[in-house]
């Protein structure tokens, strides 16, 4: 057993290698990163670099020089391949991590440059994913013999509290403008008081530019740009609530005629259950007084039938049901949604006041306020193509995944025979879905487990029956060996796929559907170039 402790020696001077190259080893992430980047045509980041556009001067004669882009891109990538999405926490990871150094060159960049720099240029993260999804496939990655597509939700950057509805939104907006016609009185007022201050200010902008860079889009700013975001939600739910009123309609026509043919239906049962009663009776009365007149003739056994029989007041009990509801139908609740408790009001449409493009919806775990990401994912788990709905159905963005999957394969990766089988769950199911001309496909008509005993239970083989439902045809493909081994795949495609990118973005950091859509695509490219990464290093 040792005597003593080791001895700490925080002033013990070291002498670090004279060249950044030699601080991490050879196979590190970041050496991948950077070759994968140079790689990469982002002519577009130096064009938009080497101009002012959207009023953000990204660089200025009066100024210091800007950032390389590549070396912006880079850095982002690399930060959200370790998990991190804060310009401020990358900004103090350029300080205290070796790699995030290396990338930076030590020449650390404020994060109001990384936030703008990833606001900028939003737009060319469409195509930097798909020149990484050519670079995957040309190293022998993305097989496109199975495609699985799902979804899952993923939370907006807003809270589920600053969700209004349509009164109270039409109410601030009224109370904005009469904010802002207070202050068109006050700059009439003072107007000769800013005349000098705009000249100062027309004087400085000719010098210097007109923005400081750091300003919001066209639309985010201000209070006129707040106000106009505020009457979009409005007009949006003025739209849902006419929507829902016209859903609540069909619904109470629908319930209507429902209930009224349960009505007659219990009406005739009553009928008889009385008519088969009353027959109990009477044959029960002739036993009993042919018993009488007959000595020796076997007597009824037990109590004679009554009116009313359990039977008889069951009948009774469903036909009074059947009344009531005719008479207080039950109102419609919303779809996705549980119905109201009585006395309550029912729920009615609301737009998010931080986010307007986000909406609440269901999860496993409860309600969110956030967006439903959809993923098509290969057999080696390499994103195909993403898109970002704010509806919380799967089965809308049926078409447009399955189109987008399908013109990637084949325009995209130029690939002739494109995919092979798309794989559904029931999310996707509907009779819309089903019937769609879509080519070979496996679309679960229920639970995984439901789906593999059937196979098991109901084997069968060779193609559906030519007078097959779609319905009907599906379930044939998925009893069929073959069927049964390729959607016996899909949770294995695409569930860790998913699960592995929530690794990266488990919550948006940007706000509206193009940013976050953006910001999705800029995820998928660091997902594939960490599938790269490994497939490379192994």
């Amino acid at each position: 057993m040792a005597k003593g402790y080791r001895p700490v020696r925080r002033d013990q001077e070291f002498l670090l290698p004279p060249r950044m190259v030699d601080w991490l080893p050879d196979d590190h992430l970041v050496w991948f990163v950077l070759d994968v980047v140079a790689e990469l045509d982002t002519s577009r980041l130096h064009a938009r670099a080497a101009r002012r556009r959207d009023g953000l001067a990204v660089r200025s004669a009066a100024g210091r020089a800007g950032y390389d882009p590549d070396l912006l891109l880079a850095l982002l990538v690399y930060a959200y391949a370790c998990g991190e999405r804060s310009s401020r926490r990358i900004e103090r990871l350029c300080v205290t991590d070796v790699a995030f150094r290396v990338i930076c060159a030590s020449d650390v960049p404020d994060h109001s440059v990384l936030a703008r720099f990833r606001q900028v240029h939003a737009p060319v993260f469409a195509e930097l994913f798909v020149q990484v999804l050519r670079l995957c496939r040309a190293a022998g990655l993305v097989q496109l013999g199975t495609v699985a597509i799902d979804g899952t939700k993923i939370a907006a950057n807003a809270s589920p509290l600053a969700n209004r509805s349509a009164a109270w939104l039409a109410a601030d907006a009224d109370r904005m403008d009469r904010d802002a016609a207070a202050r068109a009185a006050d700059r009439q007022t003072v107007a000769g008081i800013l005349g000098e201050a705009a000249e100062v200010d027309a004087a400085e902008d000719a010098r210097f530019g007109s923005a400081r860079g750091d300003e919001l889009p066209p639309g985010w700013n201000g209070p006129d740009g707040r106000r106009e975001r505020i009457r979009a939600a409005a007009a949006r739910l003025a739209a849902a609530e006419a929507e829902q009123r016209e859903r609540e309609r069909a619904a109470a026509a629908a319930h209507r005629e429902r209930d009224t043919a349960a009505l007659v239906k219990a009406e005739s049962a009553l009928v008889d259950a009385r008519t088969t009663q009353q027959a109990k009776i009477e044959e029960w009365e002739r036993a009993w007084e042919h018993a009488v007149t007959h000595p020796g003739a076997p007597v009824p056994k037990g109590r004679a039938p009554r009116q009313d029989s359990t039977t008889v007041r069951r009948a009774e009990q469903r036909l009074a049901a059947a009344r009531e509801r005719l008479a207080h139908p039950p109102r419609a609740p919303r779809p996705g949604r549980r119905p109201a408790p009585a006395g309550q009001p029912a729920h009615k449409p609301t737009a998010n006041i931080t986010d307007p493009d986000s909406t609440i919806m269901p999860t496993r775990y409860g309600w969110l306020q956030a967006y439903n990401a959809q993923f098509a994912i290969t057999a080696d788990q390499c994103i195909l193509t993403t898109l970002v709905s704010t509806n919380p159905n799967d089965r809308v963005s049926y078409s447009p995944m399955t189109t987008a999957a399908q013109h990637t394969a084949e325009t995209t990766l130029a690939d002739p025979e494109g995919i092979a089988t798309l794989l559904y769950d029931a999310g996707y199911t509907c009779e819309d879905t089903l019937a769609a001309p879509t080519p070979n496909r496996l679309m679960a008509l229920g639970k995984t487990r439901s789906v593999r005993k059937a196979a098991r239970e109901r084997p069968t083989s060779g193609p559906p029956p030519p007078d097959a439902t779609p319905r009907q045809a599906m379930d044939h493909r998925l009893r069929t060996p073959e069927g049964t081994a390729l959607y016996t795949r899909r949770g294995a495609t695409v569930e860790p796929g998913i699960g592995n990118l929530k690794k990266l973005l488990d919550r948006f950091s940007r706000r509206g559907l193009a940013a976050v859509t953006s910001e999705l695509h800029f995820t998928a490219t660091v997902f594939n170039l960490l599938k790269l990464h490994r497939a490379t290093h192994a």
